[in-house]
Formats: structure tokens, sequence, C-alpha cells
């Protein structure tokens, strides 16, 4: 027991290890920065947030050296019992009082917890059991065999839409749009093992068509040469019929004659769903958004200007960044993103990045976003190397749940992404998501210490 323990803990990736420690420490420092008070600068004061995220972080470590203690095999077969919980979790803050508008929290005195953030880790861990169970998805099949394959890969598939689909609609009626947009992390990881086909290619051609019309739905041009008026929706459709035509020229002349049909008939079903998604978007933007999510968006997208309204959040972290410069003003010299001056609200949540970049400059944001990048880059690597498919699909799910929070916090920060409310991981401050995402990490890293001798 005594030798396999110490395979165990001599095979662990200390690298990701030390990259935690940094990343929390980092985080600790600049909520102490953030929202220093000379009258508590105490920095183990369980009233202050720095002092509330030292003890989320010790709670998550001390979890942690748990969770590195167990059996990898008990991590597996629990994974649906604690998905199972987790949905409890969900259910039951619908019931509980309202917190800023949204039922998100179980209050404990001063503290409370999130279960939305544990969200995501138990659909890491249930996803990874289910598709771990199934065999890949295959891009080529035999006649013989391909009724049976598809009628599989529909069970495998509808099964894998409740696993994500129950969680997101509990988060989406508490409500809470922006952890509601981290579950679409995972189509990644459904791309990754063969389940999501060319879902993630057409995600993207979604979203390119998405905001252009957003963006040129509500204007008009003149036609060239008719000197017609027309609607910016109009121009969109006749856009995608140019380009429909083009294709069509390009199948008549360079491929070849046998291989036309079928390519002829996706191009005219692409066209069609592709006109009907132009007016769902004006439709679904107009009738389930509300005023202040909509202006949001107009404002990332540039259709308005309110630099002392609703593009307040947005234009005051610009200015903060910015007056960093190249090298930052040092610690705690912060002269717009700290305490006293208020200039960034949520500074040390949704905005922690601008206090950073103010105090550390181009320099200390380059750097925490090489640290988040290698992070990155090392949880994918990590996935590769595994001889366990759980092990691998779990540790993709953690790669796309870091990804998605580190490019949308950061987005938000510079202007390039709405204001959802989505925490840096490991650094803004939260308890709910340090212990979510140190969970995550804790859970891999044990995964991993195994991929020797794990073969499931």
């Amino acid at each position: 027991m005594r030798g396999k323990s110490e395979k165990i803990w001599s095979d662990v990736d200390w690298t990701i290890v030390l990259i935690y420690l940094i990343l929390v420490s980092l985080g600790v420092s600049n909520i102490y920065s953030a929202v220093y008070n000379p009258e508590n600068p105490g920095l183990f004061n369980l009233q202050t947030e720095h002092g509330k995220q030292i003890m989320w972080i010790g709670v998550s470590m001390f979890l942690g050296l748990i969770i590195m203690f167990l059996d990898g095999s008990l991590i597996r077969q629990a994974s649906f019992w604690i998905y199972g919980v987790i949905i409890l979790m969900l259910v039951v803050v619908l019931f509980m009082p309202a917190i800023n508008g949204a039922h998100s929290w179980f209050a404990i005195g001063s503290f409370g917890i999130q279960p939305s953030e544990l969200g995501k880790l138990g659909v890491a861990l249930a996803l990874s059991a289910h598709l771990a169970n199934s065999p890949p998805a295959k891009t080529r099949m035999s006649p013989s065999i391909s009724l049976s394959y598809l009628t599989h890969l529909f069970r495998v598939n509808w099964k894998t839409l409740v696993i994500l689909g129950i969680p997101a609609i509990l988060v989406l009626l508490q409500p809470d749009a922006g952890t509601f947009i981290i579950f679409t992390s995972f189509i990644l990881v459904l791309y990754r093992e063969g389940h999501a086909g060319n879902a993630l290619l057409f995600l993207v051609i979604a979203i390119i068509i998405a905001v252009i019309t957003l963006i040129v739905a509500d204007t008009t041009f003149m036609l060239p040469f008719l000197k017609i008026k027309m609607g910016g929706k109009v121009g969109i459709v006749i856009a995608l019929l140019i380009m429909a035509l083009i294709f069509l020229l390009l199948i008549r002349y360079v491929v070849l004659k046998r291989n036309r049909p079928p390519l002829y008939r996706a191009l005219i079903g692409s066209l069609i769903v592709a006109i009907l998604f132009v007016n769902f978007i004006e439709w679904g933007y107009s009738t389930f958004l509300d005023d202040h999510q909509k202006t949001r968006i107009d404002l990332v997208l540039g259709k308005i200007e309110d630099p002392d309204g609703e593009g307040y959040n947005i234009n005051r972290a610009k200015a903060a960044i910015g007056s960093g410069g190249f090298s930052g003003k040092g610690y705690q010299q912060a002269t717009l993103a700290n305490a006293h001056q208020k200039h960034v609200p949520m500074q040390s949540t949704d905005f922690i990045f601008c206090t950073w970049s103010e105090e550390r400059g181009f320099i200390g944001s380059f750097f925490l976003v090489l640290l988040y990048t290698i992070l990155l880059i090392k949880i994918v690597s990590v996935a590769e190397r595994q001889r366990s498919t759980y092990t691998r699909i779990y540790a993709y799910c953690v790669a796309g749940i870091f990804f998605y929070h580190f490019m949308i916090n950061v987005g938000m920060a510079i202007g390039l992404a709405p204001v959802i409310g989505i925490p840096l991981p490991l650094f803004s401050y939260g308890g709910s998501q340090v212990l979510a995402f140190s969970l995550l990490l804790f859970i891999l890293i044990k995964l991993d210490s195994e991929r020797k001798i794990v073969l499931q």
C-alpha cells in the first residue's frame, strides 16, 4: 500500500500544482490591494474579502488533499452521484431568498455558496462517465452496421443532451446567464470525442452570422447602381444568396459530377437554415432579452455609446487598464481600480483584471495571460497522454471551463465581451468559484497521477 502511495505521489504533475499555488496567491494579494481598508488591515480578517478568500483556499486545499488519498476508481464510480447531489442543490436554491435579484445562493451568515459554480464540476464528472462508456463516434461505417450505429449514436447524444441540459436550464431559471453560457464550453469536449460532428464549425458560423445580424439588422443601405434603399436584414439575405451562388458555381465546375448531388442538397439546406437563423436571431433578441442586456450587447458591438450609463463599467475598466501603462503604478498604488476611488465597479470580482493591470501594467498583464495560457496548454497535454478515456474527457472538460472563464473575463475587462459576471478562475474574489476550480484541478491531478495504472 505504501509503495502504491509513493508511486502516485511521484507521478503527480507538480507543474499544475505550482501554477495553482501561484494563481491563488496572486489572487489573494490582488484582492487585498483592491479592497484594502486601513481600519481592517489584517490579512486573515474574516470580515474582509481577502480574509474570506484565504479561508476558502484553505478549505479547497484541504479537500484537495483528501482527494489525493482517494482511489481514482472511487471518483469515477461516484460521478453520477455527485452530479445528482449538485442537481438537487440547483433545484433547492431556486426556493431560497433572492440576493441581488437572483436565487443563486445558500446564505450562511456572512458566507454563501453558489451551487451553479459546482454545477460545472458535476457536469464534467457525469459527462466523462457517460462518454467513457460509449464507443467513440465514427465517421465511416459499413452499410451493414450503419443503422444500429446511428441508433446507438442517437442514444448517446440524447443522454448527453440531458446531462448538459438539466443544470443549464436550472441555472438559467435563477437567473444566471453568465454561468449558463459556460455550459456551452462542453461542445469542445464533444467535438474532441467525435460526438459533435461539425457542430463546432456550425457554431462558429452561427456566431458570425448572429453578430453581423445584430450589427446591421436595424440599419439601412443603398443598393449599388439601383439606388434602392433596403433594410440591413435584407442585405444579409442578399449576401447569403450571393455566397450560395458562388458555392454553386464552384460545385458545378470543380467537383466531379457523381459527387455533386449531396453537395447541392447540403448547400440548399444550409442556405435555408441560414436565412431562418437570421430572422430567428432578430426575433429572439427582441423577445427574450431585457433592455439592459440588449444595451450591453449593443455597447460591445459598437452600435451605441453610453460612457456614463450602461457603458460605465466597460469604459472605467478600460481606463484603469490603460492607466497602468507599460510597467504599472506599483502595488497598492492604483488610482482608479482601488477601494477609495471606486472608479471601477466590482474590482475584486468581475473586473479584478483591472486592478492587476493598473498596478502591474502591460508587463504584469502579459505575465498573467501567459500563466493561464501555460495552464491551459498543460491541461490539454495531460488529456492527450491519458490511457484512460474517462480521464481524457474530464481533462478536456476542465480545459474548456477554464478557457471560457479566462476568455470572457479578460474580454469583459478590455471591452471585447459583454458584462455577464464571469470570474477569473482562482483569481477573482468568491469562495464558490475558488472551491469549484480547485476541485476541478485536484481531481484532474489525482486521476492523472494514476495514468500508468488505469486503462478504463
